[in-house]
């Protein structure tokens, strides 16, 4: 698992073109550092599911910095002119992604350690 490997799935997921790549690099590189903690010693870093998992938590962060550009700027208009960005509803996508990620996480749970926290109580 690099985050060249994770940026091959990533590309798999969207269209990115070879500038788009250069610029989902470093999210991919971020994926890598936020997963490596949560893999399990002893488990396998060469297991495609954890660099599916790894570049679905890649494409949230592309999806999620892409939302806020485009809330920023959806268009503009000179005089009777407008000219507006049609896209689909992006909150829609992440949506979508995080879903995907949590499937991702699921297909890889025997890999990631257990971080839950469960703290019950009593009844007496």
């Amino acid at each position: 698992m690099t985050q060249y490997t994770i940026l091959g799935r990533l590309r798999l997921m969207t269209a990115l073109d070879d500038e788009g790549a250069r610029n989902a690099l470093p999210l991919c590189q971020a994926a890598l550092l936020q997963l490596l903690p949560q893999v399990r010693r002893g488990a396998n870093h060469e297991d495609p599911r954890l660099d599916q998992l790894a570049a679905t938590a890649a494409f949230c962060m592309l999806l999620q910095r892409e939302t806020t550009a485009d809330e920023a700027y959806a268009g503009f208009k000179v005089g009777d002119i407008s000219v507006t960005k049609k896209t689909p509803n992006p909150r829609e996508g992440l949506a979508r992604a995080e879903a995907l990620r949590a499937q991702a996480c699921a297909e890889a749970r025997d890999l990631l350690c257990d971080t839950s926290f469960f703290a019950g109580t009593k009844a007496f």
